[in-house]
């Protein structure tokens, strides 16, 4: 019996216009009448999870920066701050090699002053931030270090990131212009781990859904693992199923069907 799900948002669980399927307070309240555990699990930060997901905080997980935070109805299981001096140091190789950092805390996003591509980019999954002079001034303790490159971050900066900062930290490609940054041994993988001691749930009985690099171990963590059509080439050869796309909610028709529709 299953009695874990966890989803990845962007790409897998919203469709392109960031909206949550039709269904999903339905979905919700069926799963809890069941004792099953819906966990959204997402790269994006505390403060802009609750924005869209608050309204259940309740009745779900949360693992937020890939795993750095994660939250079970309402209360804080594990949280993964990183060093400030090393922080700092991520802010002068990315103005060095023209990448843009967004720094994530549970309470805030601290974003450099300006008007860009990044910035639109930003603001299309985090409504609460704080803009800075100096990103270095942030006053905060940082979980995660979101990366902007606006060439793409797969052939013009993950290499970079990589040779500078995988002896110390984790470096993930999460988005085509995007890579994340957290301590060593922070994953969503790690997340589903701290969820699936806590509930009860083994790899056998657990449900997970995700479209980019970050999600691997996630989906490695769950049998019932399902790439998206429109997911990573790494991704889909990660797997163990296949589904439709986000545009067309698909999570929630593996859902009804293996749960729901017997």
């Amino acid at each position: 019996m299953i009695k874990l799900i966890a989803s990845d948002i962007d790409g897998t669980l919203v469709n392109s216009a960031k909206e949550l399927p039709p269904d999903f307070d339905e979905l919700i309240e069926k799963l809890k009448a069941k004792g099953i555990t819906f966990a959204v699990s997402s790269g994006r930060s505390l403060t802009a999870l609750q924005e869209q997901f608050g309204k259940y905080i309740d009745d779900i997980s949360i693992i937020c920066d890939n795993g750095a935070l994660i939250i079970d109805k309402g209360k804080i299981l594990s949280k993964s701050v990183m060093p400030r001096e090393r922080v700092l140091r991520i802010i002068d190789v990315c103005e060095q090699n023209g990448m843009v950092p967004l720094l994530c805390s549970p309470n805030n996003t601290f974003m450099p002053e300006g008007d860009s591509a990044y910035h639109r980019e930003v603001q299309l999954y985090y409504k609460k931030h704080c803009i800075l002079k100096d990103l270095r001034d942030f006053d905060d303790n940082i979980t995660k270090v979101a990366v902007y490159n606006e060439h793409g971050m797969e052939e013009n900066g993950l290499k970079i990131l990589q040779r500078e900062f995988s002896d110390v930290f984790k470096v993930v490609l999460s988005g085509f212009y995007w890579a994340d940054i957290m301590n060593v041994g922070v994953t969503k993988g790690r997340g589903i781990e701290v969820l699936q001691q806590r509930l009860g749930a083994s790899y056998e009985s657990t449900m997970a859904f995700g479209d980019y690099l970050n999600d691997i171990e996630m989906l490695n963590s769950a049998y019932y693992s399902y790439a998206m059509e429109n997911a990573h080439p790494l991704v889909k050869n990660t797997a163990n199923f296949h589904t439709g796309s986000n545009e067309d909610f698909s999570v929630m028709k593996e859902i009804n069907k293996l749960i729901f529709d017997q």
